[in-house]
């Protein structure tokens, strides 16, 4: 069985090198033109990093995690606070913290906190919600570091957080007469917070700002604004369809009007890969997400820790949806929200968090296939 184990290890290990020589090699090719290369260096920092984050938190018991999720939630709310005061604009929002030599977006790591404590309360429960005060609690794990990030405004990183709550209502057993008191309670939300807008008519103003309503509605016709909020979307469409079946084979970035595409080393990192490599590179890189997902699901069904499975699941729904809707936006069938691709977009932030949980998934199988747990 531990050898069966370390072949899964050790193909989750060999499948995210494959993500990460992908994105270093994108990531040069898609700032080449800047000298000295000073994305790719900083990426290549952030991968030493992350990896030994990674290989740290495998080799710990991620009990103490689990005893001391309260504590970590209440540390990355506190975190998530910060950035009000320290903050820095960035693209219309109050997201990021700069530190000089690097820029920290405190929301991915809450996003990790939150997700540790929501498997603490699923494991207590063991899968199963009966009383409302369960349910209450955590939607309020759930609401409170949602509200916040909203008032950065982030809307990207927002539904992050609600496809937790799918995570939860797809893993969670609910007793009927509880399903019919979450209905009511949606109603009376719904209701109050209706009425709360015809008393304060500027709350939607405040949630969504009228830049983040037009990106996400100018997805659906791109063309009435083609130098506008269509810009990025004809841009991204242009780049990806030139890459045909083999890719361009080129090393930089046009499309085919001669423009440049906006953000292609972060958000739009996919319509990089699908020009260079076309179709068949496009298709190796959903194939060892594909990979990647399929070793974490196993892992979540096999192990008899609820704790851990939810922990795996919640990864595995997280990263899939910030794949499906960055893939998406790349090719016009979603809106621009800016939510990167794992693994691959450029970022510190994002890919030493991803890192890290990759870690905590680790320290799950790692033989013995579980630690002693109560």
């Amino acid at each position: 069985m531990q050898t069966s184990a370390n072949k899964q290890q050790s193909l989750l290990l060999f499948t995210l090198s494959g993500l990460i020589a992908i994105s270093l090699l994108t990531i040069f090719i898609a700032t080449r033109e800047l000298p000295g290369y000073p994305f790719l260096k900083r990426q290549a920092a952030w991968v030493v990093v992350g990896a030994g984050m990674l290989f740290f938190l495998q080799r710990q018991n991620y009990r103490i995690f689990v005893k001391n999720a309260a504590w970590l939630y209440g540390f990355g709310l506190l975190f998530l606070l910060s950035v009000f005061v320290l903050g820095r604009k960035v693209n219309g929002a109050i997201s990021w913290i700069d530190l000089g030599f690097f820029r920290m977006q405190p929301s991915e790591i809450t996003r990790l906190t939150t997700l540790l404590l929501l498997a603490k309360v699923y494991e207590t429960c063991k899968g199963e919600c009966r009383q409302a005060r369960q349910v209450l609690l955590c939607l309020t794990v759930l609401a409170v570091p949602t509200f916040f990030v909203l008032l950065q405004p982030d809307l990207g990183m927002a539904i992050i957080y609600f496809s937790m709550c799918g995570c939860f209502v797809l893993l969670t057993r609910f007793s009927g007469d509880l399903i019919r008191l979450l209905l009511f309670f949606g109603c009376v939300v719904g209701i109050l917070f209706t009425a709360i807008v015809q008393v304060v008519p500027e709350l939607p103003d405040q949630l969504l700002r009228p830049h983040q309503l037009e990106r996400l509605t100018s997805f659906l016709h791109p063309e009435t604004d083609p130098l506008g909020t269509g810009y990025q979307y004809i841009q991204a469409r242009s780049v990806v369809g030139s890459g045909q079946l083999g890719g361009t084979g080129l090393l930089y970035v046009v499309t085919s009007n001669g423009g440049k595409l906006p953000e292609q080393h972060t958000d739009f990192i996919f319509a990089v890969i699908a020009q260079q490599w076309g179709f068949i590179g496009a298709s190796v890189l959903l194939l060892l997400y594909f990979l990647l997902f399929y070793i974490m699901v196993q892992w979540a069904m096999g192990t008899p820790d609820p704790f851990a499975s939810f922990f795996i699941s919640g990864m595995v729904i997280m990263w899939f949806f910030q794949i499906f809707v960055n893939i998406g936006m790349n090719i016009g069938l979603s809106p621009i929200t800016g939510l990167t691709l794992p693994f691959i977009s450029y970022g510190g932030s994002s890919f030493i968090t991803n890192m890290m949980a990759l870690g905590l998934v680790l320290s799950m199988k790692t033989p013995p296939l579980l630690w002693e747990f109560e």
